[in-house]
């Protein structure tokens, strides 16, 4: 006889929060689209760490952040290129009231002017999440792209 287990439904909480960090990832997304550097930087503390396996160091801090978006949008408007950041299977666990871990797959679309577009990249996404002043910021960001994975 098979044993069926039953599933809990997610505590209304833990789909609040869902919904609010998936807002939170659809404007940050769009700011570094839009070449909003600024906008895209706030969403990280100032002490914030991004490490992504295409990267050939670790950056730290909001200002260095914001540097290197700064710099990867002037280089594509310099290329003609625009870059679209596609966030799926956000998966979200709530750790206390101020602190979340969170992962999505972000594929990077790439596409210019008379260009069809084309997947630049996808990747793994692995935030630790912040709640301060009363919204959600970036403590650690690590992004692992498929084609250049991390090595040993």
């Amino acid at each position: 006889m098979t044993t069926l287990k039953m599933i809990r439904p997610p505590a209304r909480a833990e789909v609040a929060l869902h919904e609010e960090l998936s807002r939170f990832y659809v404007n940050h997304m769009a700011a570094l689209d839009r070449g909003d550097t600024a906008a895209f930087a706030a969403d990280f503390v100032p002490e914030a760490t991004f490490a992504a396996s295409g990267f050939d160091r670790l950056v730290h801090g909001r200002d260095e952040i914001e540097a290197a978006a700064a710099a990867g949008v002037e280089q594509r408007a310099r290329d003609g290129i625009t870059h679209r950041h596609l966030v799926s299977m956000l998966r979200v666990v709530p750790r206390t009231a101020t602190l979340a871990r969170a992962s999505s797959y972000v594929l990077v679309v790439e596409s210019g002017t008379g260009t069809p577009p084309v997947i630049y990249a996808s990747t793994l996404c692995e935030d630790v999440l912040v709640r301060r002043d009363d919204r959600w910021q970036v403590r650690a960001r690590k992004v692992t792209r498929d084609d250049k994975p991390w090595r040993s």
